[in-house]
């Protein structure tokens, strides 16, 4: 009878300790999600995009293995501060994809200037959608015609050439 009551004890603080156990961890999982998808911005530098701004945008104008081709561009946006990128983030969550398009475009001005880029061998490449609200790590393969490319340089001591070290594509849900 003693054996059956401590038996009974211990099967339920198991199941208690089991339910609270997994409760934590569901809980946890959710939160890190959600946070990711609702700044784009963060989910990039986790993947260990530099904690500035970038040095270059681009649109591809062709691509061939590791040596990219594009048209310059500016975006409007850089000199905004962080306040005034989170409003406009938000205002742009707000669109529909085609909207969204709309709006980078006129955003974002690409100029008839061509760059060459080689892009090294290793480099970590990330893929946001701006549909998704979501970033992912990808092959450099990915790089598509008409994609627009976010570059960090990694500037040389000797002056020379710089050197690509981090590379966002950013693609509408479009693509």
């Amino acid at each position: 009878m003693l054996i059956k009551k401590i038996s009974t004890v211990l099967l339920s603080l198991l199941i208690l300790v089991l339910a609270i156990t997994g409760c934590g961890s569901t809980n946890t999982k959710t939160t890190t999600a959600t946070t990711g998808e609702i700044n784009p911005t963060t989910s990039v530098t986790q993947y260990g995009a530099p904690n500035r701004q970038a040095d270059l945008w681009g649109k591809v104008k062709t691509i061939r293995g590791n040596k990219v081709t594009v048209f310059k561009a500016e975006n409007k946006n850089e000199a905004l501060t962080e306040e005034e990128r989170a409003a406009q983030r938000a205002k742009m969550q707000a669109l529909s994809p085609e909207e969204r398009a709309k709006a980078r475009d006129e955003r974002i001005k690409v100029t008839n200037e061509i760059l060459e880029i080689l892009i090294p061998v290793g480099t970590p490449v990330i893929l946001t959608n701006t549909s998704a609200n979501g970033a992912e790590q990808v092959d450099i393969s990915n790089i598509k015609k008409d994609d627009l490319l976010k570059l960090w340089l990694e500037k040389s001591s000797g002056g020379g050439e710089s050197t690509v070290e981090f590379v966002q594509i950013i693609r509408s849900g479009s693509r």
